[in-house]
C-alpha cells in the first residue's frame, strides 16, 4: 500500500518524504524524555539529589517535548497539505482517465460500481496519507527508538521487552492474509449493495406499479442482508488475532516483571532501571496495539487503491501526437468489423456518407445500427477496417479534435440535475445567453420553457421527471443545435413520442440538419423517404442500400419492414366480447 502510494504521489513524492522524515524526528524526540527520566530515577534511589542537575535534567525533558511538538505539527502540516493536494490530483486523474476509456468499460460495470470507485473508494484512500500513513510512521518509529535507549540501559531487560514481539508480529502477518480475503468480501458487498439501491431508486415507478416495493425486492434486500453480514464477519474474524495479538504483548510485560525481578534479587539490576523498564514497556507497546487497530482501515484502503490503480492502468485509445484539422466532413466506413464481449456485433460494413448528405441506417433492433454511430464518435474502437472523416482516419485524431465536430442526439435523452439554461450550454458552454434561447427557439422549446416556475433558470431534477419526453427531448435537440457540428449523428428522436410533439421535434431536426453531414437511425421509416441512401442492416451486415424507391420496389427487408409498418398504423384496440359489463 504505502508503495502504491508513493507511486502515485507523483511530483508531490519529495513533499511526502519530507513529511516522513518529520514523523520520524518527532518520534526521536518523543523518545528521549525517557532516557532523562532515567537519569533522574537514578539520582533519587542514590540520594545524590542535585537541584541544579535535577533543573537540568526536566529542561531537556521540555525542550524534547517541546521539539517533538514543532515537529509534529510541522510533519502534520507538511503531511496534510501534501496528501490532499496528492488526493485531488488523483481524483482529476482518475476523472481524466475514465473519460477516456472505451465505452465498454461503462457497459461492463455496474452503476454502483463505478459510484463506489468515484466516492467511497477514493474517500478511503484519502485517510491513507492524510492520516494513517503518519500513524503508521510513528507506530515503527517510536518503539525502535525506545528499544535503542533501553539497550542503552539494560541489554537483558531490552531482549525481555522484545520478547514476545516477534511472536505478535507473526499473529499480525497471519491476521493480514485473513483480512485481506474479509476485505474484499466487505468490497465486493458494498458495491452489490449500492447497485441494487440504485436500480431500487431508478426503478421506483416500475416496482410501483407491480407491488414489488419494500421487502418485496428481493435482490435489494438480500443485497443489504449480505452487506451487514460482511461487515459482521469482518468484526467477528477481526476479534481473535485482535485478541491473541494484544494478549501476547501484554504477557511481554510479565516477562520483563519475571526477568527483571530475577535480575534484581540477584543483584544484578537496579531498582531504577527496573522501573523504567516497567514503564517504558507499557509505552513501547502501546503504538503497536494500535499499530494493530489500524490494520482493518489499511486493508480496506488497500483494497480501494487496488481497484483505483487498476483502472489507470486500463488502456485507453491512443492519441496521435499532432494534432491534425479536418477540411472537410465526409464519412467512410471501410471493411468495419467489430466485436462486443468476444459477440461479433459488425462484419465487414463499408459505406460513404458524402459531406451535407443524408444517409438512414434501418433495421431490426440489436442488428447493430447504434453500434455504427458509437463507433464513428469513437465509444470504442474497430477490430478491423478503418473509419474516415474527411478522409483521416479517426484513429489520427485527437479524442476531442473528434467530438469538437461532432452533435448526437439520443433516444434516450439524459439531463444533468442543473438549470435548463445550462443543459442546453453543454452543447457549448461559451455561449452567450441570447444564443441558447435563439436555440430553443429554433428546437421548439422556448415556449414551454417560459411557462416553467423560472424560465430557463429552472433546475432539472436528476430524473428530470417534470418534463415530458418529447420536452426533454426538444432540450436535447436545442443542446445539439447550439454546438452546430458539421456532422450530426441522430438516433431518431420522434420513435417513442406523441404525434404533437413528433411535429415539433421534425420541425426542429430540419432545422439541425441544415448544411450538415447526417446519418440517422430510423425507427419510423416515413421520416427517411428523402434521404439521399438507406442501409438496411440485418445481423450486423449491409443486406441492402439505396433510396426509398428503390427499395420499396424489392422484395426485401425494408419492404418487409416498410409494410409491417403500414400495418402498425391501423392496429387498433378490438372491442371485448361478452364482457359481462353493464353500463
Amino acid at each position: 500500500m504505502i508503495k502504491d502510494m508513493f507511486a502515485l504521489a507523483g511530483e508531490r513524492k519529495p513533499q511526502l518524504i519530507q513529511g516522513t522524515i518529520l514523523h520520524v524526528i518527532s518520534s526521536i524526540f518523543a523518545a528521549a524524555p525517557y532516557f532523562f527520566v532515567y537519569l533522574i530515577l537514578n539520582d533519587l534511589f542514590a540520594d545524590s539529589v542535585n537541584t541544579q542537575k535535577f533543573i537540568k535534567l526536566f529542561a531537556g525533558i521540555f525542550i524534547c517535548l517541546l521539539l517533538q511538538g514543532v515537529f509534529l505539527y510541522w510533519a502534520n502540516l507538511l503531511t496534510y497539505i501534501t496528501s490532499y493536494r496528492m488526493i485531488g490530483d488523483l481524483r482529476l486523474r482518475l476523472g481524466n482517465h475514465i473519460r477516456q476509456l472505451p465505452m465498454g468499460f461503462f457497459t461492463s460495470k455496474q452503476v454502483g460500481d463505478l459510484n463506489a470507485l468515484v466516492t467511497d473508494d477514493m474517500s478511503k484512500i484519502e485517510n491513507v496519507p492524510s492520516w494513517v500513513y503518519a500513524k503508521i510512521i510513528s507506530a515503527i518509529a517510536t518503539p525502535i527508538f525506545l528499544s535503542t535507549i533501553l539497550l542503552l540501559i539494560d541489554w537483558r531487560l531490552t531482549l525481555a521487552t522484545l520478547a514476545c514481539v516477534p511472536i505478535a508480529i507473526l499473529i499480525y502477518i497471519n491476521s493480514q492474509k485473513l483480512l485481506q480475503n474479509i476485505t474484499l468480501a466487505q468490497k465486493r458487498s458494498t458495491i452489490e449493495a449500492n447497485s441494487r439501491m440504485i436500480e431500487y431508486i431508478q426503478g421506483l415507478a416500475v416496482l410501483k406499479a407491480f407491488n414489488q416495493t419494500g421487502a418485496r425486492f428481493e435482490k435489494l434486500t438480500t443485497a443489504l442482508e449480505d452487506y451487514k453480514w460482511a461487515n459482521i464477519n469482518l468484526i467477528n474474524k477481526l476479534v481473535i488475532p485482535a485478541v491473541a495479538f494484544a494478549g501476547v504483548l501484554e504477557v511481554g510485560f510479565l516477562v520483563i516483571l519475571a526477568v527483571g525481578m530475577y535480575l534484581l534479587f540477584g543483584g544484578k539490576l537496579t531498582v531504577p532501571t527496573l522501573l523504567l523498564f516497567l514503564v517504558l514497556g507499557l509505552r513501547l507497546y502501546v503504538p503497536l496495539y494500535g499499530l494493530f487497530d489500524f490494520s482493518a482501515l489499511t486493508r480496506m484502503m488497500d483494497a480501494a487503491l487496488v481497484r483505483v490503480i487498476e483502472t489507470l492502468n486500463l488502456s485507453t485509445f491512443s492519441e496521435p501526437q499532432q494534432q491534425q484539422k479536418l477540411k472537410s466532413f465526409d464519412i467512410e466506413l471501410k471493411k468495419v468489423s467489430f466485436s462486443y464481449e468476444n459477440t461479433p456485433t459488425l462484419q465487414d460494413i463499408s459505406f460513404q456518407v458524402p459531406e451535407h448528405s443524408l444517409i438512414a441506417l434501418v433495421g431490426a433492433s440489436g442488428s447493430g445500427k447504434t453500434t455504427i454511430t458509437n463507433l464513428i464518435a469513437r465509444f470504442w474502437d474497430v477490430d478491423a477496417g478503418e473509419i474516415l472523416v474527411g478522409g483521416v482516419n479517426i484513429k489520427d485524431l485527437k479524442t476531442d479534435e473528434l467530438l469538437s465536430h461532432i452533435s448526437m442526439v439520443f433516444q434516450d435523452v439524459y439531463l444533468f440535475n442543473d438549470t435548463i439554461l445550462n443543459n442546453i450550454k453543454f452543447g457549448n458552454l461559451n455561449a452567450t445567453r441570447e444564443e441558447v434561447l435563439a436555440s430553443a427557439k429554433a428546437a421548439q422549446c422556448h415556449e414551454f420553457i417560459q411557462q416553467l416556475p423560472n424560465g430557463y433558470d429552472t433546475i432539472i431534477g436528476e430524473s428530470s421527471s417534470t418534463l415530458s419526453g418529447g420536452e426533454k427531448q426538444r432540450i436535447s435537440i436545442a443542446r445539439a443545435i447550439l454546438k452546430d457540428a458539421p456532422i450530426v449523428l441522430l438516433d431518431e428522436a420522434t420513435a417513442s413520442v406523441d404525434p404533437e410533439n413528433e411535429l415539433l421535434i421534425q420541425k426542429a431536426i430540419d432545422l439541425l440538419i441544415e448544411s450538415k453531414t447526417l446519418i440517422i437511425i430510423a425507427h419510423r421509416l416515413s421520416t427517411i423517404t428523402s434521404a439521399h441512401q438507406i442501409l438496411v442492416i440485418d445481423n450486423g451486415r449491409i443486406v441492402e442500400r439505396g433510396k426509398h424507391e428503390q427499395l420499396i420496389s424489392r422484395e426485401g427487408v425494408y419492404r418487409r419492414l416498410w409494410d409491417s409498418r403500414q400495418m402498425a398504423k391501423s392496429w387498433k384496440v378490438s372491442p371485448r366480447k361478452n364482457s359481462g359489463v353493464s353500463s
